[in-house]
């Protein structure tokens, strides 16, 4: 299972701008996109985006939406961001108790 986040902006080579700042590498195929889009297998690693995102989101005119599994879009906003990674977390990092027998192995 992973994490499908997509990052939206009307503005040329504002997404490029942000994922060279996010992976220090160049995005030289991102100049001209509107919209660029990431499954992430390592749950922590869109948690990281998220994060970093939010905590600059003063310096990018961009959108973050995370991809539900019934196919909406979720925007991802500096006053809900924290719930989004505490929900990842949960989803993804904390054990569930379950009855005996039952666990996975």
């Amino acid at each position: 299972m992973s994490v499908t986040l997509s990052i939206w902006s009307t503005k040329q080579g504002e997404i490029r701008r942000f994922l060279h700042s996010f992976y220090q590498k160049d995005f030289k195929n991102e100049e001209f996109s509107r919209r660029w889009v990431g499954n992430f297998y390592n749950p922590m690693d869109s948690i990281d985006m998220i994060s970093a995102l939010m905590d600059n989101f003063e310096n990018y005119e961009v959108t973050l939406y995370i991809h539900m599994e019934n196919g909406y879009l979720h925007k991802i906003t500096e006053g809900n961001y924290d719930d989004v990674i505490k929900g990842l977390i949960g989803i993804y990092y904390l054990p569930v108790e379950c009855d005996t027998g039952l666990e996975v192995s």
